[in-house]
């Protein structure tokens, strides 16, 4: 993690001396997903919320922080999602379709746990917590509705994958959904 961390410090660094050229990208909205893998089922429909944090490079391209929180209905549990990684973006006349891979880690706790410890919820400690590790995969469009020189509203639409590792913590082997929300692109 430390390394993860230091590489995109140094990514942040080196475009320091350019940050006319680049892009500081937030989006936000809700979606739905559904669980599968290893005997687990139950969830159905999973109501979520997530948050895209990113600086994208003149080149198209930007480490990126993905956040996700839902809640899924086997054991009334709630779903923290934290990814970090890279999304790439093309541009085809203003629509701006995306790729994502990421290293993903994820939170499940019991509505009932996250009411006695809320803050332990938001910091990932506390009891019953299991923790989980594996990877997250997305892809979209943002797609510009208003904007100026230097900033860009945009509606997106995504759809995402994480698989996560097998480990001690049960739960299911992947997560599948979708996402649509509003966001804007601003250069500095």
């Amino acid at each position: 993690m430390k390394a993860l961390s230091a590489a995109l410090a140094a990514c942040l660094f080196a475009a320091g001396p350019a940050r006319a050229a680049g892009e500081v990208d937030v989006a936000v909205g809700p979606g739905v997903a559904t669980s599968g893998g290893d005997d687990w089922s139950g969830d159905g429909a999973i109501p979520s919320a997530a948050l895209r944090l990113a600086y994208r490079f003149p080149v198209g391209l930007a480490p990126v922080f993905v956040g996700r929180e839902g809640y899924a209905q086997v054991d009334q549990r709630l779903l923290t999602l934290v990814s970090l990684g890279v999304q790439g973006w093309l541009d085809l006349d203003g629509v701006q379709p995306y790729a994502r891979v990421a290293w993903a880690h994820q939170h499940e706790e019991s509505w009932a746990f996250a009411k006695e410890e809320p803050f332990g919820v938001l910091f990932g400690v506390g009891r019953g917590i299991r923790h989980r590790g594996g990877l997250d995969f997305g892809v979209g469009a943002d797609v510009p509705v208003a904007g100026s020189k230097r900033l860009r509203w945009f509606l997106f639409g995504e759809a995402w994958l994480d698989w996560l590792f097998a480990s001690e913590a049960p739960g299911p082997a992947y997560y599948a959904g979708g996402s649509v929300g509003v966001g804007l692109d601003w250069a500095p």
